[in-house]
């Protein structure tokens, strides 16, 4: 898909990695992990934009998005 914008990683520990991307194109982060030798196997998007996860969900869960939340990604 060519090039995409710059990513920020840290690592956490030998598994677990925080990835931060500002698009995301088809499997990006999985392409990109593969590139560097290494394989998704779980992987948590905690936010899109600036809509966080909401904790009080349980998995499966849904909720409407705020009127601030709708505004916020225009």
């Amino acid at each position: 898909d060519g090039l995409t914008r710059p990513a920020k990683l840290v690592i956490v520990n030998e598994k677990e990695a925080l990835l931060t991307i500002t698009e995301g194109k088809y499997h990006q982060v999985k392409r990109m992990l593969a590139a560097v030798g290494n394989k998704v196997t779980k992987l948590h998007r905690e936010s899109v934009g600036a809509i966080e996860l909401d904790a009080n969900l349980a998995v499966g869960e849904w909720r409407y998005l705020t009127d601030a939340e709708i505004k916020s990604v225009k």
